[in-house]
């Protein structure tokens, strides 16, 4: 689970919390003494109205109405700066992971050759990514499935590694490529292989079990048999949705052994048990 740094959880109560993201829509009506506020995930910040200054140790930023800011992971001084009596602003919180998975899918488009060491950006915006972060704020009026969001975080990704002068964040991410210590093609191969335990995919790696969790957790931000886990119940709640199969039958296809286990840890993940969620969204059973 994607967690928001204390300082915002406690100022902000529109917050929806996903296994992929959170999504927070943070606003204030008065100028506020300097703060500090800990990421220990990503953060993309968009400025709907009033304007934020951070403070770093190596320099200072001012990022003004429909402008962006990108986080890495650290500390950060903060202040929001009331215009109009009104500040206002989108904040998604995201893991390393899933930004690697888009890393990897959009690899193509990341042709510069320079890196960098910053950890924090200010990304130029235009009318398409102002109108990609705004469409999220119906999300906190309605009940929004978590793979819409995650959808919709692919295309904001998308419009960014597209819009034009940010090469900073495209040198950043290909940063990321190049101290990644796993190989992005073996690991993310399960588009056409399904990994079935967490030895399959330290052997394809050509490491130890002991090395390859190691190294996974450090890049991931989870364990390996989280991971795997996370994308398991994925094609789980695929199936239960397109296809005509049975709970043992799906269980067993996805790669678990127990389907009383896979039903409790089901209904703990997404509130529902899987029977109950095939008879709700099923086309095949509802008819």
């Amino acid at each position: 689970m994607i967690y928001l740094p204390n300082e915002l959880s406690k100022i902000s109560k529109n917050v929806i919390s996903s296994n992929y993201l959170n999504l927070c829509l943070y606003e204030t009506r008065k100028n506020d003494d300097y703060y500090e506020v800990l990421f220990d995930d990503y953060a993309l910040v968009f400025i709907n109205d009033g304007y934020k200054m951070i403070h770093t140790k190596k320099q200072d930023f001012t990022i003004n109405k429909n402008e962006i800011l990108f986080f890495t992971k650290g500390s950060y001084l903060i202040k929001d700066c009331v215009e109009n009596n009104y500040y206002n602003s989108i904040i998604i919180c995201f893991k390393e992971s899933i930004l690697i998975e888009l890393i990897y899918k959009y690899k193509a488009l990341l042709n510069n050759n320079f890196t960098t060491n910053e950890h924090i950006f200010k990304l130029n915006s235009n009318e398409l990514l102002s109108s990609i972060f705004t469409s999220f704020l119906p999300c906190f009026s309605y009940k929004t499935n978590e793979d819409i969001l995650k959808l919709k975080f692919e295309e904001l990704f998308l419009a960014l590694l597209y819009s034009k002068n940010n090469q900073s964040f495209l040198s950043f991410l290909k940063t990321i490529i190049t101290n990644f210590k796993l190989s992005l093609y073996q690991i993310f191969s399960y588009c056409e292989q399904d990994f079935q335990s967490v030895n399959d995919m330290a052997k394809i790696s050509n490491m130890s079990l002991t090395t390859f969790s190691k190294n996974f957790k450090q890049s991931f931000g989870i364990s390996p048999k989280e991971w795997l886990d996370n994308k398991k119940f994925e094609k789980a709640k695929f199936l239960l949705e397109f296809s005509n199969k049975n709970i043992t039958e799906i269980c067993l296809e996805v790669g678990f052994n127990s389907p009383a286990w896979f039903i409790s840890r089901y209904k703990k993940r997404y509130n529902k048990t899987p029977k109950q969620f095939q008879k709700s969204k099923n086309l095949y059973f509802l008819h």
